[in-house]
């Protein structure tokens, strides 16, 4: 039987959040028999937090870790890399909910029959079992900016770049998956470094897919699906606004500045 490491990283997260999280991280990994679960504070100044989630260490399968300064999505989920001993590592956000203990055992199974694939991205529904169109293309400047400016004629621009109409019904290759839930073969995730911690927050999904696709391969793989409550927080607040500019330039000037 594989083993199987999990992280994910908190900010804030409220007692019940956790509580939920890991009973059913508890359940959907049943029936593995070597599993290791990583638990982030990235939220340091958060005290109450730290001490809550140490109560979990005693189960012998949980570590809480907890760095010194919020570096950021990819820098907190990098903290793991030291400790990573599993055949395969699930990223995950502490808003996302495995349906059954079957889902998990349909990705492996498919990472295990499939030794050239280095990362595996599932397909994600809103709770309600909406598919969620997060699967995408490469990143283009003109595709990032119409997201943000809702430009006439750009409709069938946009339902391309999220691979509508057929992008979600079949296994295939993919260029730009979502950070929600990925599930990496761990010696791939090791050999590129993990993530790139220039990236605070926003694209570093998008760069990873970029990183593991210069040493393997990356796959949308729909048989097997998660749930995702899933908010746009870069819409909502000037400083979400500013972190997805900042992050853009980053990954542009990095991959080169694709206008189309």
């Amino acid at each position: 039987m594989p083993s199987v490491s999990i992280s994910i990283v908190l900010y804030n997260n409220t007692v019940k959040t956790v509580n939920n999280l890991v009973r059913n991280i508890e359940k959907s990994t049943n029936d593995l028999s070597d599993v290791k679960l990583y638990l982030i504070n990235n939220s340091p100044e958060n005290e109450s937090l730290t001490t809550y989630l140490r109560t979990f260490e005693s189960a012998g399968w949980i570590k809480t870790i907890v760095p010194e300064t919020n570096g950021g999505f990819g820098a907190g989920n990098n903290l793991v890399l030291p400790y990573l001993h599993s055949n395969y590592h699930i990223v995950m956000n502490p808003d996302i909910m495995i349906s059954s203990e079957r889902e998990l055992d349909k990705m492996i199974e498919y990472l295990e029959n499939n030794t050239d694939v280095g990362l595996l991205s599932p397909l994600i529904k809103f709770p309600n079992g909406e598919i969620q169109h997060l699967l995408k293309r490469k990143s283009s400047v003109l595709d990032m900016a119409i997201r943000f400016i809702s430009l006439p004629g750009t409709e069938r621009r946009k339902a391309w770049f999220i691979n509508l109409p057929d992008g979600y019904s079949h296994t295939h290759k993919a260029e730009n998956v979502p950070g929600s839930f990925l599930v990496f073969r761990t010696s791939v995730f090791k050999k590129i470094g993990g993530f790139d911690e220039k990236y605070f927050l926003y694209m570093e999904d998008c760069d990873i897919t970029m990183k593991v696709n210069e040493v393997s391969n990356t796959v949308f793989f729909p048989n097997a699906f998660v749930y995702h409550e899933w908010q746009r927080e870069n819409r909502k607040s000037i400083k979400g606004i500013y972190h997805m500019i900042s992050s853009m330039f980053v990954y542009f000037n990095k991959w080169g500045w694709k206008l189309y």
